[in-house]
C-alpha cells in the first residue's frame, strides 16, 4: 500500500475554509479507540486529512507544519484512548523530528499516514496492557460492549466477582482515572460521534443508556463545556 496515496493536506488560499470539525472527529477517534481498519477507511474516504488556509509560502514547510499539527492531534486522542502520556508525547516528539527532516511534500504525506498508523497500533495494544489485572481488563472489555446500558461499578464488581470498593480501588491504580469516570468519559466519546451523525438526544440515550436526557444534557455539558446542541453548531 501507498501510504502516501491516503494522506493529503490541501492548503487553499481561501483561509475561512477548513477541515469539517465532524470529519477530524471521525477520523481521531478511530486513534483514540485504536481501530487501525476503521482509520485506514477513513483515510480512503476523506478529500484530504486537513484542509486549511496556507501556513507559508515554501510548500513544504507548509506541508510539514500541517502534518506536525495532524501528529500533535492525534497524540491527544491517543492519550484520551489510554496510551500512556510520556509515551505518547515522546512518540510526537520523534515524529515531529522525522518530519522536518523529509525532503518533500510526498515525503511528508508518506510519515503523516505511518506514524498515525503506528500510534494506532500503540492505542489498541494499550488497552489490554500485561500489567492490567484480569479484573480491570474484564471491565475495559465489558464496558465497550455494553455501552448501551446502563453501567455501575456494583454491577462490574458483580460481573467480576469483586466487591465493588475493591474493584474501584484497583482500576483508579491501575488506570489513573476512577471507575465511574471512564464509564461515563468512554460514553459520552461515543456521544460525540452519535452527535455528529446527527443523531438526536433521545437516540443518544437509547444507544448509550443514559437515564434521561436531562441527565445527558448535564453531564455532557459538563465533560465537554457545551450543550450537545452547541457541539452539533459546532460541527455540523
Amino acid at each position: 500500500m501507498n501510504l502516501g496515496q491516503l494522506v493529503s493536506i490541501k492548503t487553499l488560499d481561501n483561509s475561512t475554509k477548513h477541515t469539517p470539525y465532524a470529519a477530524e472527529i471521525r477520523l481521531f477517534s478511530c486513534v483514540q479507540q485504536g481501530n487501525i481498519d476503521r482509520l485506514i477507511e477513513e483515510l480512503k474516504n476523506l478529500d484530504s486529512v486537513l484542509v486549511t488556509g496556507k501556513l507559508s509560502e515554501d510548500n513544504i514547510k507548509n506541508s510539514k507544519y500541517l502534518a506536525v499539527s495532524t501528529v500533535t492531534l492525534a497524540t491527544r486522542y491517543a492519550i484520551q484512548g489510554g496510551l500512556d502520556e510520556k509515551t505518547a508525547y515522546t512518540f510526537s516528539d520523534e515524529s515531529i523530528m522525522i518530519i522536518d527532516g523529509a525532503a518533500s511534500s510526498r515525503d511528508v504525506f508518506n510519515l503523516v499516514a505511518r506514524r498515525i498508523i503506528q500510534l494506532t497500533d500503540m492505542v489498541k495494544n494499550s488497552k489490554l496492557k500485561p500489567k492490567q489485572s484480569p479484573h480491570v481488563k474484564k471491565c475495559i472489555r465489558y464496558i465497550n460492549a455494553n455501552l448501551n446500558k446502563k453501567i455501575t461499578v456494583s454491577l462490574l464488581a458483580d460481573v467480576c466477582g469483586v466487591s465493588s470498593d475493591y474493584l474501584s480501588h484497583i482500576f483508579k491504580e491501575e488506570m489513573g482515572e476512577n471507575l465511574s469516570a471512564y464509564i461515563l468519559r468512554i460514553k459520552l466519546e461515543a456521544a460525540k460521534e452519535m452527535i455528529a451523525n446527527k443523531a438526536t438526544n433521545r437516540e443518544i440515550c437509547d444507544k448509550l443508556g443514559f437515564s434521561s436526557q436531562p441527565h445527558f444534557v448535564t453531564a455532557f455539558k459538563k465533560h465537554c463545556g457545551m450543550t450537545p446542541g452547541e457541539y452539533y453548531s459546532l460541527v455540523k
